[in-house]
């Protein structure tokens, strides 16, 4: 072959071929990379679901709470201050605020004014931080599910073609469809991945403005106060009026916490605790959920000064999000591996419907569980810790002579805890998102044996 021939078809006709086959080869990477990315909008809508249900929002409490944790500040009673503020914020990103300006708070009487007002802006970015990184992920399904939808389109289409051009009805017809589905659940895929990431969006920018709105009452200027300074700081809010602070009752005074000590070592002097609900000698409860011989189980740790009871509120196989995932993952399989064979058993279309039917069913159990065990738990509250023992047979206690550690894992996600005792580690599973001052609870219940770990 010349050269004039090779530079007008051979070079051409190369690179043709080797595009082709490239397209060609991108096809099943690219339809795996679909399920993963529809199999990922599932679980962030089931967690869209869950979040949803959980949000709360009662601005006025919130703002009483705040004023009342500023007056409670400036007694240099750090920890009845923050455990106000727990009690009054619900929204997951408040409360985590919350709880690292409590880590915190036992060196704010180290700081001036200018290193609080550094320490807080930290604070503020590493929030907003943490929800720019869980906006990622809705944020890369709703833009790339689209763009693998468009993919998985065009690289049958050259197929396709081919066999529309020697007549080959079937190798048309079978390419089409890959085109078509793959079209369908990328654009599936980043609707969802849309939808999720936009309601987010408007929710987390309200708990950003919540959480400077608290910043302001608690550190800045709040009308109708008198000028003050944070204890041990220096650090003066503006003067507008001043009036002679109000005379404390009795009955209303609390003990001033050394700065020194820890937030929560004032809590460790109360002889007799009682709970919220009026039981003497309980700290508080704690909720979990854990996956225990296929079964997701929700139970309480009610903190006692004796030891730990763990009663069991409720429990289901159809909530264990384990067994959804093998059950969807075995009629993908199936229908794949039949696919292989030679027979068409079920189309995609019928097989996409099966999946979402599960996952209709899964997040439908996983709320009627969570609202049994929220029932059974207000049941349980109204119990001495001794009666729940006899309540149920699952139930157990923990000494506290036999806990050696408590080791809470916090992630973006959500929060773990396992206690190490004298026999081994017995997983207690994931916190539940109500459980919002189980820290504190800890601290006060088991002081110095509590492991917190950040991933």
């Amino acid at each position: 072959m010349d050269l004039p021939t090779l530079l007008a078809y051979g070079i051409p006709n190369a690179l043709q071929q080797f595009i082709y086959i490239i397209a060609s080869n991108l096809l099943y990477p690219v339809i795996i990379v679909l399920i993963v990315l529809i199999i990922v909008s599932l679980v962030e809508l089931g967690g869209f679901l869950f979040e949803w249900h959980n949000r709360h929002r009662d601005l006025p409490k919130m703002e009483q709470g705040a004023v009342r944790a500023s007056a409670l500040m400036k007694r240099n009673d750090l920890t009845g201050a923050f455990n106000v503020l727990g009690q009054t914020c619900s929204n997951s990103f408040v409360h985590e605020f919350l709880y690292r300006l409590s880590a915190f708070g036992r060196e704010i009487s180290e700081y001036n004014s200018e290193m609080l007002e550094v320490k807080l802006e930290k604070l503020l970015q590493d929030i907003d931080f943490e929800i720019s990184k869980k906006l990622e992920r809705t944020r890369f399904v709703a833009r790339a599910g689209p763009m693998f939808g468009l993919m998985g389109t065009l690289i049958p289409m050259g197929p396709a073609l081919q066999g529309l051009i020697s007549g080959d009805v079937e190798a048309l017809a079978n390419n089409l469809i890959i085109a078509f589905g793959t079209t369908v659940i990328g654009l599936m895929a980043g609707a969802i991945g849309f939808m999720v990431f936009m309601v987010r969006t408007r929710w987390y920018g309200q708990d950003m403005g919540d959480i400077e709105y608290l910043t302001e009452i608690l550190f800045g200027h709040v009308p109708g106060e008198s000028a003050s300074s944070l204890p041990g700081t220096g650090y003066m809010r503006p003067v507008e009026s001043v009036e002679p602070p109000e005379p404390v009752e009795p009955s209303e005074y609390v003990e001033p916490v050394e700065p020194a000590k820890s937030v929560h070592h004032a809590v460790t002097h109360i002889a007799t605790p009682v709970s919220s609900d009026g039981r003497e000698g309980v700290f508080g409860t704690v909720r979990t959920v854990a996956s225990r011989s296929g079964e997701a189980v929700y139970c309480d740790m009610v903190l006692t000064t004796s030891g730990i009871v763990v009663a069991k509120t409720a429990g289901s196989m159809l909530a264990n999000p384990v067994l959804c995932m093998i059950l969807i993952g075995g009629i993908d399989g199936a229908a794949i591996i039949a696919r292989i064979a030679g027979y068409q058993i079920l189309s995609f279309a019928s097989l996409l419907l099966i999946n979402l039917l599960v996952c209709a069913a899964f997040v439908g159990a996983i709320y009627l569980v969570k609202k049994r065990a929220q029932k059974r738990s207000e049941y349980l509250g109204r119990m001495q810790p001794a009666d729940l023992l006899a309540e149920d047979g699952y139930n157990f206690e923990i000494r506290h002579p036999d806990v050696v550690r408590i080791e809470v894992e916090r992630s973006g996600t959500g929060s773990s805890m396992k206690i190490l005792t004298g026999d081994g580690w017995i997983k207690m599973g994931r916190i539940e998102r109500r459980s919002r001052d189980y820290l504190n609870l800890l601290n006060a219940a088991l002081p110095g044996k509590i492991t917190v770990i950040s991933r």
